[in-house]
């Protein structure tokens, strides 16, 4: 019975256990969920910045890109992963707990119902073997005194100093003792045959409780398979079509980066194809030099500027490859006041407004003496 009533015990403390470790299993794979997502999120976050404004630039800045679109795309999905873990599996397993493991002060209820249920089932076979277990020592007994009783005759009739009504006694009580052992025997074997006829029905009845108990282990264990299933449909990735969306356009975005393209670009735009201002043949004009000499503030000559460095940044916005180009702006262009601008190829007139106030009185004496 004892055995019995710890396997109960084991079974129920057991699957409450394996519950609440369960539980804590999803929550912390959650967790762990979340904090891969949001280390994903920071990383990419802190790539794109120097993508912004670092050197590179074209299709091999967007096939850089890609990567960090990847990072994003796969935050989103594990995101998803730990919002799942404890809306479609954490929950229902708490749920489950709290409907098949009813706690009371001591322990379970569905626990102490098997354990009165065994103890029911068990009790009229313990009352048999109680009897049979008594029945056993009485029979010990008897048999202990009639061995006893019949060496002291032995010894009696050995010895001629004892009278013989003493012998005679311990005759009789020889007699006794056996009847007392063929009567304790028959008791011990009716008692003994009493107990394993009720057997079949002792082990039916446990039997029958046992399987309960069994049917409710049966239901946790499947229970739990399917809370497995429901594990494995959440961190499986490879079944959800965006995964594999995700990299098919990671690699088309890699293999899409073009370095010829990009040189190309590049010198279209601040290298050797750019577009030239190349100084032309101009005639003299003395009502345009009037006009240049009488507005203080208007440069036309722009003499006086020579081009000493001109400082590129490949962080320009990336342009298809076209015939039309323009001069790549803001260049760091230093104006010297005996060179003519009209001279620079790479120069425009918007480079007037890049004169200080002392270089456009410099440019107007020079125009002077000149005249």
């Amino acid at each position: 019975m004892n055995a019995t009533l710890i396997l109960v015990n084991t079974t129920f403390l057991g699957g409450n256990i394996s519950v609440g470790v369960n539980r804590q299993l999803i929550e912390t794979r959650s967790d762990i969920e979340k904090s891969y997502a949001k280390q994903l999120s920071q990383w990419s976050r802190k790539w794109n910045e120097f993508l912004d404004k670092g050197p590179e630039y074209g299709t091999t800045q967007a096939a850089w890109r890609s990567v960090l679109t990847e990072a994003d795309k796969l935050c989103e999905l594990h995101t998803e992963v730990a919002e799942k873990l404890m809306t479609n599996v954490y929950l229902q397993i708490k749920q489950w707990n709290k409907e098949n493991y009813h706690k009371t002060m001591i322990n379970f209820r569905e626990s102490k119902d098997k354990e009165d249920n065994f103890r029911r089932a068990q009790k009229p076979w313990m009352k048999r073997y109680q009897k049979v277990i008594l029945a056993k020592k009485e029979y010990h007994a008897s048999c202990k005194q009639e061995k006893s009783t019949a060496n002291q005759e032995n010894n009696a009739k050995g010895d001629p100093s004892i009278p013989v009504e003493q012998v005679k006694k311990l005759g009789e009580k020889l007699q006794k003792c056996r009847t007392d052992v063929e009567n304790a025997r028959e008791k011990y074997t009716a008692a003994l045959h009493d107990l394993n006829s009720y057997n079949p029905k002792y082990i039916e009845e446990m039997t029958f409780v046992f399987n309960e108990c069994q049917e409710m282990e049966r239901r946790r264990l499947m229970f739990f398979k399917q809370m497995l299933f429901g594990i494995h449909h959440c961190l499986d990735l490879s079944q959800d079509h965006r995964f594999a969306e995700i990299y098919r356009q990671f690699y088309q975005q890699i293999n899409c980066a073009d370095c010829e393209k990009d040189l190309r670009w590049w010198s279209n735009i601040y290298g050797a194809g750019m577009s030239m201002n190349w100084p032309e043949f101009e005639e003299y004009s003395p009502e345009l030099h009037n006009i240049t000499k009488s507005k203080k503030t208007n440069f036309g000559s722009n003499e006086g500027i020579t081009i000493t460095s001109i400082k590129h940044s490949r962080d320009s916005s990336y342009a298809s490859n076209s015939s039309d180009h323009m001069v790549p702006s803001g260049p760091y262009i230093r104006k010297d006041r005996n060179y003519d601008d009209t001279l620079n190829p790479f120069g425009t007139d918007a480079d007037n407004e890049h004169l200080d106030s002392e270089d456009k009185q410099t440019v107007n004496q020079s125009a002077e003496q000149k005249k």
